[in-house]
């Protein structure tokens, strides 16, 4: 994979987050949740 087609495909995953996040409910707090929680597993 070239390094335009991978900078392409994280914009893609990134706005994709970010319209699920805004439009549907209850999603911003499972990533929440799970962001916190391996956080603090691998926060050494």
């Amino acid at each position: 994979m070239s390094v335009r087609n991978y900078l392409i495909l994280c914009v893609l995953v990134a706005v994709t987050v970010s319209l699920i996040v805004l439009f549907v409910p209850g999603v911003a707090d499972t990533i929440e949740r799970e962001l916190l929680g391996f956080l603090s597993r691998n926060a050494r």
